[in-house]
């Protein structure tokens, strides 16, 4: 990765053209051709560029262009404070604990963020093949199934859901129930399981921003 730390004024050029103004930033270059320009303050980037880029240098010019797309960025560097170049190693994955307890409990407590006039039953109901996470009544009056998943649902994620409403279904009362999966984004085969059983799917980032605290969950996703 190469660290540049300058004086420099910045012109993006693509879906729109932005300027930015003399300043001091610090722009990485990283390993696979994104490039991300950072002031002194805040956490999100200035500008940035997705890879794979090409990167150019005339004198004191840099162009940073991205053919798929046809955007670029022009960095015309003024003065330079440091630049360097490192070798970076990082195989490692970000590994989230005990958060799909807690957006399961923002979604229990606004159950309308699922479906308008849906009414939240009971978070977590024990059946003889696992806990359902919310099991709710939409206004219909049917009961309602509710799988939450924090990461793309694959087919195992609709096989569960399935086991619940066999169970769920044994009590005539609770029959017809509907399935549903609420799921960041589905796989290929889950999304076929779930149109073979008729259960129906909401992506969760649409259910949380619904919710009260949902956008401080999505951040974390």
């Amino acid at each position: 990765m190469r660290i540049l730390v300058t004086r420099c004024s910045i012109r993006y050029e693509g879906r729109l053209v932005t300027t930015l103004e003399s300043g001091d930033r610090v722009v990485l270059f990283k390993d696979d051709g994104a490039v991300v320009v950072h002031a002194g303050q805040g956490a999100k980037p200035i500008n940035y560029m997705p890879g794979p880029t090409v990167v150019t240098e005339d004198g004191r010019t840099l162009v940073v262009s991205r053919p798929a797309t046809g955007e670029s960025l022009v960095i015309d560097v003024e003065d330079v404070h440091a630049d360097t170049n490192w070798e970076l190693e990082d195989a490692a994955k970000l590994v989230r604990e005990g958060r799909e307890k807690d957006i399961q409990a923002t979604i229990f407590q606004t159950p309308e963020a699922i479906e308008f006039g849906m009414v939240g039953l009971q978070r977590e109901l024990f059946t003889e093949v696992g806990p359902v996470d919310l099991f709710c009544r939409d206004t219909d009056g049917r009961t309602c199934v509710i799988e939450v998943k924090r990461v793309r649902a694959v087919a195992a994620a609709v096989e569960q859901l399935n086991r619940y409403m066999d169970e769920v279904q044994k009590n005539p009362a609770h029959a017809p129930a509907r399935g549903i999966l609420v799921a960041p984004e589905l796989a290929p085969q889950a999304r076929v399981l779930l149109e073979k059983w008729g259960y129906d799917f909401i992506a969760l980032d649409e259910v949380l921003s619904r919710c009260p605290d949902g956008e401080e969950l999505m951040r974390l996703f």
